[in-house]
């Protein structure tokens, strides 16, 4: 099903996956690096990556410096935002959708960046803080790494050698709970939010202690763990091998996205790079997720009706 093209096509109305193959290459937003410290106050869908970019911000909120606020486009998020204090921080509001989303701002002390609001914005918003912060590097070895997984899932592959198809599959009509390491568990709730608005389907976090959930989750019930895929994210390893083990035991079957693991690039030196990779294989996996069940990825549906009333 999967490496039928003209069905892919069908189900793919709006492109989604060509998008996402293009993704790496798509980033064209600011590149200037701003004064320090930096705080970073996500709201909207961006919320999710606050444990993931921590690495890169002096907190939530700075006194001086640059304030970086995300706030959603299309329902009057950029009017909610208070005025910048005098004698504060520079603030940079970014907008997660285009300029016919919302309303003007109308503060002139704040620099207005706007950056997609679909399901790809976490790698817009990422590349254009890694520039803010003078992490360039960073942002660059990203864009390399995506390449790298792009290839690997490339529509034009057929599923047995497409692990991102494969992976699908191995989730079909199964819910994926997402186990790692500590340091990946930041990257979690956005690859739950990636399973839900791309793949609309349910993934279940386990959080920074995956080994509570793995020894006493189901004690009480057993069959909960019939519906289930252990799905290991992050660099694997020792952390995660004991969890592994007790979850053989209780639930349908473990996979793995883990760093240098197959498709997927070798773990990076800044932890913020691992967790973007981690979420756009699974968007990959979540898209091809979709189309099994004949629904377009890029579909917002009822989601999309919330955004724009919430």
């Amino acid at each position: 099903m999967l490496d039928d093209r003209a069905t892919l096509h069908a189900r793919d109305r709006h492109g989604f996956l060509e998008r996402l193959a293009a993704l790496p290459e798509a980033y064209d937003g600011p590149d200037g690096v701003l004064p320090g410290p930096h705080g970073l106050d996500p709201g909207g869908a961006a919320a999710v990556l606050t444990p993931l970019l921590a690495e890169w911000f002096g907190g939530r909120h700075v006194g001086a410096g640059t304030q970086f606020l995300t706030r959603d486009g299309g329902s009057g998020g950029e009017s909610a935002l208070a005025a910048p204090a005098a004698g504060g921080p520079r603030q940079v509001r970014v907008i997660l959708g285009d300029s016919g989303d919302a309303e003007p701002v109308g503060h002139d002390a704040a620099q207005v960046v706007r950056v997609p609001g679909d399901a790809t914005y976490p790698y817009h918003l990422v590349r254009y803080l890694a520039f803010a912060t003078g992490r360039a590097d960073a942002g660059t070895r990203l864009a390399t790494a995506l390449r790298a997984v792009a290839e690997a899932a490339d529509p034009e592959r057929p599923t047995e050698r497409n692990p991102a198809k494969t992976l699908a599959w191995a989730l079909w009509q199964r819910v994926p709970l997402l186990v790692s390491g500590r340091l990946a568990a930041a990257a979690q709730p956005l690859v739950q939010q990636t399973f839900a608005r791309v793949g609309k389907a349910l993934a279940i976090p386990s959080g920074p202690h995956g080994e509570i959930v793995a020894a006493a989750a189901f004690e009480g019930r057993h069959a909960l763990g019939d519906d289930l895929v252990a799905l290991v994210l992050g660099r694997g390893g020792g952390e995660t091998e004991i969890v592994e083990e007790v979850l053989a035991t209780r639930v349908a079957q473990v996979e793995r996205l883990v760093a240098g693991g197959g498709w997927l690039p070798p773990a990076d030196a800044d932890p913020v790079v691992d967790g973007v990779v981690a979420w756009y294989a699974a968007t990959w996996v979540a898209a091809y997720g979709a189309l099994l069940v004949e629904l377009d990825p890029a579909d917002d549906g009822v989601y999309g009706r919330l955004r724009a009333v919430a």
